[in-house]
């Protein structure tokens, strides 16, 4: 009996050792969002652990403050299932597993009219020093853009006010700006130059690179925010395995976060 105890206690220790010294796989997964969405808050729900062959039954992630394309995410919704995806052996030196195959997925993001002015300022309107008094307002489902541009001639300082109207266009996994209608100093104009501009940023939010059978289908207003989502509504179900992350310095830039990112700062 004695003998018996003794190797059900070595066999007990081998075990724990193995579970320690295993990778922690959905761990592993929930980097690779926290490195691609720099997410200020963020936790990550597994049914179960990926499995040798890659196949996960089920996931949900949750962010706040996330970053898709330089466009601040107040708040990012997901869930999948029946996804079959890169087996987990095969991750190291990816920048993201491939997903091969999902039954669902589902999606809510929620952003303000800061957020749409803050993005159309840096990437639309280019350097502050030109362009003055940018202001966003949403409503009646378009974005609704007010700027000033500072034109220095050789022998005049011109102030021209441009006015830019355009509705956001769901199309599968990406949000694109359309009907665009422009004004300067309120008399309408081509919309050449402008659009020459938003070319660089179309689809200006697109989860395109991860390979999702992702279907945005509703774009909502209301109280300067906007709430795109597909047809079903992604939701946490309980139990399972979850992990949690919190930015240590929530004032850095999306940048600074993907770059100082490891694995330590995910926690179960």
């Amino acid at each position: 009996m004695k003998y018996l105890k003794s190797c059900l206690a070595v066999l007990l220790l081998l075990g724990a050792s193995a579970a320690w010294g295993a990778p922690d796989r959905g761990q592993e997964l929930f980097g690779v969002f926290l490195r691609n969405l720099a997410p200020e808050k963020a936790y990550f729900q597994l049914s179960s652990a990926p499995r040798e062959n890659g196949y996960i039954p089920w996931g949900y992630l949750e962010c706040v403050n996330a970053d898709v394309r330089g466009m601040r995410i107040r708040s990012l919704k997901m869930d999948c299932f029946d996804a079959q995806v890169t087996p987990p052996a095969q991750w190291a030196g990816m920048e993201h597993p491939r997903v091969e195959s999902m039954l669902a997925c589902h999606a809510e993001a929620t952003f303000t009219e800061d957020d749409v002015n803050d993005f159309l300022r840096r990437h639309v309107f280019g350097h502050e020093k030109e362009w003055q008094n940018v202001q966003v307002k949403m409503s009646d489902g378009r974005i609704n853009a007010t700027a000033y541009y500072r034109a220095d001639l050789r022998l005049m300082r011109l102030k021209i006010r441009l006015d830019l109207s355009c509705r956001i266009v769901p199309r599968g996994t990406a949000l694109w700006l359309d009907d665009i209608q422009l004004k300067v100093n309120r008399q309408d104009v081509s919309t050449g130059m402008v659009e020459k501009a938003l070319q660089k940023i179309q689809p200006f939010i697109d989860m395109k690179k991860y390979n999702l059978p992702l279907y945005l289908s509703k774009v909502e207003f209301r109280n300067g925010q906007c709430s795109v989502h597909s047809r079903i509504l992604p939701k946490p179900l309980p139990g399972g395995l979850r992990w949690d992350y919190a930015a240590s310095q929530p004032e850095k830039s999306a940048a600074e976060k993907r770059a100082s990112w490891n694995g330590a700062g995910a926690r179960r």
